[in-house]
C-alpha cells in the first residue's frame, strides 16, 4: 500500500545515497500499511531498530563522502544528521520503555525529514558533487577508491 511516493525532485543523482533515502520512504509506507493490518506496535518496534541501523550507517557514509569532498557546508548539515538521531533515538527510547509512539507522529516525522532535509540539504550537496569538474572527480575517485561512492561510474 502507497502512502508516500519517492520523487524525482528527491533524488541527488547519486544512486548509493538515493538508494539509502527511498528506504524511509519505504518504512514510511510499511508504518502506514500497519494501520490496515493492526501491526502498528510490531511494525513501530521493526521500523524504529531499522533507523537506528539507518543512522549509523546511511549518516557514516553520508558523512564521509562530505569529509572527501570538502563540502563547506558539512558542519550545519552534521547537524541535521545529528538532531535526527537524537528524535530517533529519543523515539526508541519511549517505545522501548512501554510509551506508545503513535504510527502518524513517526510517519509524519520521516515525511518531513524526506521533503525537508532529502528534498532540500541533500540535493544541495548532490548539486555540490555534480559542480566538481569531471577531473576533479575523476582525481578524487582515483585517490579514494575505497569510498562509497566510487563503486559508480563519474565519468560520461
Amino acid at each position: 500500500m502507497i502512502f508516500f511516493e519517492w520523487k524525482d525532485e528527491y533524488e541527488l543523482g547519486l544512486p548509493h545515497i538515493d538508494l539509502q533515502h527511498t528506504m524511509i520512504v519505504n518504512m514510511i509506507n510499511e508504518l502506514y500499511a500497519s494501520l490496515y493490518t493492526g501491526d502498528e506496535l510490531i511494525t513501530t518496534d521493526k521500523v524504529l531498530a531499522k533507523l537506528l541501523e539507518y543512522v549509523e550507517e546511511h549518516f557514516a557514509a553520508e558523512e564521509l563522502a562530505m569529509r572527501e569532498s570538502n563540502y563547506p557546508e558539512q558542519k550545519s548539515h552534521f547537524a541535521q544528521h545529528e538532531g535526527f538521531r537524537n528524535t530517533v533515538n529519543r523515539l526508541h527510547g519511549r517505545h522501548q520503555t512501554g510509551e506508545r509512539v503513535a504510527v502518524h507522529e513517526l510517519t509524519s516525522f520521516l515525511k518531513d525529514w524526506v521533503k525537508e532535509h532529502i528534498a532540500q540539504d541533500d540535493k544541495a550537496f548532490g548539486i555540490f558533487i555534480f559542480q566538481l569538474s569531471e577531473e576533479a572527480r575523476k582525481v578524487f575517485f582515483r585517490q579514494n577508491p575505497t569510498h562509497p561512492l566510487a563503486k559508480q561510474k563519474h565519468s560520461k
